[in-house]
């Protein structure tokens, strides 16, 4: 899904503010979305959803990930916004109302995992949001997780900034698995351990699309 010169990654949660009008909601989201990767600073706007999300800022209907590839992670957003390419002529268009984000927020890469085997085509992501803990308890769980074979990497970020209020931590563990939304529970089938993590958030999502601007 992402470049080898990712830094970070661009994450952002959404709801459709009207639910009946989905499919200008996707139009005007996919427009901007694409949109952003002009300038450079953002690649790959990959969309995800969960179908059985309730809608509420703790249970977000969509997900979508571009990946940072500027050297410094930090000044990718800015960078970003700040270009004359920048759509900002797209908010005029009344369908922006339509989006709802629930969070907005730039983080960088700390780590990654991916062991070694083959793999399929994407299918869908888990995300988790949290505070404390650490990067090595971090680590150490994503191994056991990875030990399942439902997802083939996991990555570690820390966060740069966001809106609002975004967690500390984001781990985003890619699958291949026919059935996404529910690879997670299946990979953690067990008591949890002690832990100093605090989950904010933790969900799974499906590919919507396999669109990638690997050019930006």
């Amino acid at each position: 899904m992402h470049p080898s010169n990712r830094t970070g990654v661009r994450f952002v949660l959404t709801n459709p503010s009207d639910p009946s009008r989905l499919d200008e909601f996707t139009d005007w989201y996919d427009t901007y979305s694409a949109a952003i990767t002009v300038p450079g600073y953002l690649a790959n706007d990959v969309h995800f959803e969960n179908p059985g999300a309730s809608g509420e800022p703790n249970s977000p209907r969509y997900a979508t990930i571009y990946d940072i590839v500027s050297p410094d992670p930090a000044t990718a957003w800015p960078d970003t916004e700040h270009s004359p390419a920048y759509p900002r002529h797209l908010f005029a268009d009344p369908r922006a109302k339509l989006v709802s984000p629930t969070l907005r927020a730039s983080y960088a890469l700390v780590g990654s995992q991916r062991p070694p085997g083959q793999r399929g085509p994407l299918t869908g992501i888990h995300v988790i949001l949290s505070n404390g803990g650490d990067d090595t308890e971090r680590q150490h769980q994503e191994a056991q997780i990875l030990q399942a074979r439902l997802f083939y990497s996991a990555a570690r970020f820390r966060i740069i900034e966001g809106s609002p209020e975004p967690a500390e931590w984001l781990e985003v563990f890619e699958t291949d698995d026919p059935d996404p939304l529910h690879a997670y529970a299946r990979a953690t089938g067990h008591t949890p351990s002690e832990s100093q993590i605090q989950p904010q958030l933790s969900q799974s999502f499906r590919l919507t699309d396999a669109r990638e601007n690997n050019g930006a």
